[in-house]
């Protein structure tokens, strides 16, 4: 199974990009898997308007999850579902079990999700109740997902 982090926007922070690259290339020794970021949309002169935004990068995430072939979709969504990190590695071996092609977790930009891509959601995520910008969501993600699979390994990287 192809497993896949997709963000909105590039990582202008040289320490969170160095972050990420760090757990992306420790998955790589767990699991088929790729870390994509996606082109930011900017308003051509103004303020941004938010719904024009999401619609815009709707249009944008769509395309490519239409293009990789993406058969299971998690938002990673404030409002979504927590997990403890044991919990959400089990979470993942069922997912891993179903015989999906490709299972990505994505990041929007700062305004969230449209609707029409909301709805094409299997499920959302919340890394807890507090608000990370969507940068720094990207080496959390990335560390859990790193995280679930030693986990399911039996790695003492997790502690209980």
């Amino acid at each position: 199974m192809q497993l896949s982090l997709i963000a909105i926007g590039k990582t202008q922070a040289p320490w969170i990009r160095t972050g990420t690259d760090e757990y992306v290339k420790r998955l790589g020794r767990y699991a088929r898997f790729q870390f994509v970021e996606l082109p930011d949309i900017k308003a051509r002169s103004g303020k941004p308007d938010p719904t024009w935004v999401k619609a815009e990068e709707a249009k944008v995430l769509a395309k490519h999850l239409d293009s990789a072939g993406v058969d299971h979709l998690i938002l990673l969504d404030e409002r979504g579902k927590s997990y403890a990190s044991v919990a959400f590695a089990r979470q993942l071996e069922s997912l891993q079990v179903r015989g999906l092609r490709h299972l990505a977790f994505v990041i929007g930009g700062p305004y969230g999700f449209d609707e029409s891509i909301r709805s094409r959601a299997h499920g959302f995520l919340s890394l807890g109740p507090m608000t990370f910008s969507h940068q720094m969501i990207r080496p959390f993600a990335a560390e859990q997902l790193y995280r679930a699979h030693t986990i399911l390994r039996g790695e003492p990287y997790h502690h209980e």
